[in-house]
This record gives C-alpha cells, structure tokens and sequence, in this order.
C-alpha cells in the first residue's frame, strides 16, 4: 500500500476509533453526553456563551448540524438560547446551571480518557504528533477549491 493511502486509511480509523471509546467511556460514567455533545459542552466551558455559527465553526460542522446538537443538549437541559442582544435575529448559547454542575466531573472523564488513549507515548512524540497534525490541516486548509471559482 502507499504511504500516503496507509496514512489516510489509519488517520480515518483513529478517528473512528477515536469516536467510539469517547462514546463508550461517557456512556460508561454516565455523563448522558454524545462524542458531539461533549465536544460543543467542553467549548462553552472553555469559551463562554456564543452564537450557532461561532459553535458551528468552533466544531467544523455546518450549522444545521449544531442545531441538531443544540436542540438534543436543549432538552437535556445542559444549554440553553438566549436572544442575541446585538442581533435579533441569532441566538446566543449559553450553559445552564446543570451545564455548569457536571463540569468538573466530566472534565475529570474527559482527561481520564485521553490519559488512557495518550499512553506509553513520550512528550516529545505527541508534540511531533500534533505538529504534523497542525500540518496536515493546514495543507488540506491550503488546496480547498475557492468558493465561485
């Protein structure tokens, strides 16, 4: 096999894999969290409250997915919309206090997890790791065809 088709195939896998560990480790602490879920929950505690477009490219998912995300995480009563002073038109997210309540313990799954997934790898190797990662993006940033062209 090439390199280049080998490398793709395990980037895909991991990602994969990735997905489905983090889905069996919050299904196993019970945190009531989908990979997804997580992930949008994680950026509201880091970053504060925003809007679906912030939320959207934040997550590098398009909007109509967030919505889905958002809604799911609505009734769980973990977020919560709130109009967007500066425009009517948007929403803003926001944590609720039960939102804000589960941070700690899932923060705490959530780095129990990667410690696991992380194992047995030196610093120096994830540091060379996300390197090449950030690299990769950024060719793949770099040879996306130009909207209207």
């Amino acid at each position: 096999m090439l390199l280049s088709k080998e490398i793709a195939v395990y980037i895909n896998l991991a990602a994969c894999r990735l997905k489905q560990y983090t889905s069996a480790m919050l299904k196993q602490y019970d945190l009531g969290l989908t990979p997804e879920q997580f992930l949008l929950v994680d950026i509201l505690w880091n970053q504060g409250p925003m809007s679906q477009q912030s939320l959207a490219n934040n997550m590098q998912k398009d909007k109509n997915s967030v919505t889905k995300l958002v809604d799911a995480l609505e009734k769980k009563s973990f977020i919560a919309r709130r109009k967007n002073p500066n425009d009517k038109r948007s929403n803003i997210i926001v944590l609720t206090p039960k939102g804000e309540q589960m941070k700690q313990e899932a923060k705490q799954v959530g780095i129990s997890m990667l410690d696991k997934v992380l194992a047995g790898i030196s610093e120096e190797e994830l540091r060379n790791f996300l390197n090449t990662l950030d690299k990769l993006s950024e060719n793949m940033s770099q040879s996306l065809p130009q909207e209207g062209v």
